[in-house]
C-alpha cells in the first residue's frame, strides 16, 4: 500500500488487510510481533470507546482490561476473564456496543460502527423491507463510523515502511512530560501539543509531526508517536 492510498482510505479495513493479512483465517500464519498484537488490541478498544456511553457495564470492564493487557498490566488469566458473550442477532444499538468489547479487534471495530449507524437510524420499522430513508441514515452514520476508525488506525499503527526513529535529541524534558501525561491520564487530546514541543525540539519529520497533527483530531491510547517517545517502538 503507498502513502497515498495509506491516507486516503476510508474505512479501516484496507489498512487492517496490511498490519494483519493472517485475516480472515484464524491461525493460518504466524503471530503476529508483539508491537503489532498491542496495537491491534489497542485500536479494538478504541473503537469500543467510540460507543462508551452504549455499553453495558461487563463490556466497558472487558475493555479496561484489554487496555491494561496491551500494557503489561493485566495477565492472560485476567483477558480470558474479561470475555463478554457475544449477541450473535444484535439488533438494539446497546447489543451491538457490547460486541465491540470483544477480543476480536475487526469484529469490535464493526461492532462499534453498527452500534452508531443504529442509534442514527433509530428502530428499524416493523416488517420488511426497512424503508429507503432508514437505510440512508444507517449506511451514512455506519460510513462516518468507519471513517473515524480508519482515522484511529492511523493514529496506532504508523504508515506501512516506516520505521519510527526519534531523534534522542528530541526527546526534551517538556516532550517527555506531555507524553507521559497523555500515557497516564488516558486523555491523548494533547498529542497537537506534542507536535509543537517535538518541533520546537528540532523534529523536523513530517510523518511524525502529520500523526500528531491529523485532521479531526483523532487521538487516542497508542497513538504511535506517543508511544516511540516512550520507548514502545
Amino acid at each position: 500500500m503507498s502513502p497515498d492510498q495509506w491516507f486516503a482510505a476510508i474505512t479501516p479495513d484496507p489498512l487492517l488487510a496490511v498490519i494483519d493479512p493472517r485475516r480472515p483465517g484464524p491461525g493460518s500464519s504466524p503471530p503476529l510481533p508483539w508491537a503489532d498484537t498491542r496495537r491491534l488490541i489497542l485500536f479494538g478498544c478504541a473503537c469500543g470507546r467510540t460507543v462508551w456511553d452504549l455499553m453495558p457495564t461487563d463490556a466497558r470492564s472487558a475493555v479496561r482490561v484489554r487496555e491494561r493487557y496491551a500494557d503489561g498490566l493485566a495477565t492472560d488469566i485476567d483477558w480470558r476473564a474479561a470475555d463478554v458473550w457475544p449477541r450473535p442477532a444484535a439488533v438494539t444499538p446497546g447489543q451491538h456496543a457490547a460486541n465491540a468489547a470483544g477480543a476480536d479487534p475487526h469484529d469490535a471495530a464493526r461492532s462499534a460502527a453498527k452500534a452508531l449507524a443504529t442509534r442514527a437510524a433509530g428502530p428499524a420499522p416493523p416488517g420488511r423491507p426497512t424503508t429507503a430513508a432508514w437505510e440512508a441514515a444507517w449506511n451514512a452514520a455506519f460510513a462516518a463510523a468507519r471513517l473515524a476508525q480508519a482515522g484511529i488506525a492511523r493514529d496506532i499503527f504508523p504508515p506501512p515502511g516506516y520505521a519510527p526513529a526519534l531523534d534522542p535529541a528530541w526527546l526534551t524534558p517538556t516532550v517527555l512530560a506531555v507524553a507521559r501525561q497523555m500515557d497516564a491520564t488516558g486523555d491523548f487530546t494533547a498529542a497537537p501539543i506534542l507536535a509543537d514541543a517535538l518541533q520546537d525540539a528540532g523534529c523536523d519529520d513530517e510523518t511524525v509531526l502529520q500523526c500528531c497533527r491529523a485532521p479531526g483530531d483523532v487521538h487516542v491510547r497508542g497513538n504511535w508517536v506517543a508511544d516511540a517517545v516512550l520507548g514502545r517502538a
